[in-house]
């Protein structure tokens, strides 16, 4: 599950809201990663179609990663959320903020280049992960979405060549600033032509 959101303060919630009665945190990190990786075959295998990139679609993706582990999936959070120094949007604006961002990506144009890809996808990324809607399994699931995405664009976005600590560098410095960001996902995109 990696670093925590508010300095631990989630722990309690997510043992409390996980659906298998698990009470260590450890034990719920290893079913949970099971559980998701079961989830997300089922999508490159086909049987779980990403079809649309609306904010319902966003919200059924993040359901269908983790239904059997939390109790909350699908579900938009209702608590502030912060990890390290990064404070996501408040709660009180993620619907609204989310029919904006999902409203931009039905409406985006083609990317004609594999810098204009990599600079649109880059944005996206960057406002999804400032969004952070979900308790758990954003980046997860933000992952996932954008990689569906990119193809409708025509480009394969190969997130399996991501170097973890840079890749994780280069998101938090997007907060600001995503040329970094950038240069890293054109280092992972491949035209499909």
């Amino acid at each position: 599950m990696g670093e925590k959101y508010n300095f631990g303060q989630d722990d309690d919630y997510l043992l409390t809201h996980n659906k298998l009665g698990i009470d260590s945190l450890e034990q719920l990190e290893r079913a949970e990663q099971y559980a998701f990786m079961v989830r997300a075959l089922q999508i490159e295998t086909g049987d779980y179609i990403i079809d649309s990139f609306s904010k319902e679609a966003f919200q059924a993706l993040h359901y269908h990663l983790f239904q059997d582990i939390f109790t909350f999936a699908g579900q938009y959070r209702d608590v502030q959320l912060s990890k390290g120094h990064t404070r996501f949007c408040q709660y009180q604006f993620l619907d609204n903020m989310a029919e904006q961002l999902f409203a931009e990506l039905q409406q985006e144009t083609a990317w004609p280049t594999k810098e204009v890809a990599a600079e649109r996808l880059a944005y996206f990324k960057a406002e999804l992960n400032m969004l952070h809607p979900f308790r758990e399994g954003n980046g997860r699931t933000i992952r996932i979405l954008l990689h569906a995405y990119a193809r409708t664009k025509g480009y394969e976005w190969h997130y399996m060549r991501l170097v973890q600590n840079t890749y994780m560098q280069s998101m938090i410095q997007s907060i600001a600033n995503t040329t970094a960001l950038q240069q890293i996902l054109y280092d992972t995109l491949q035209r499909l032509d």
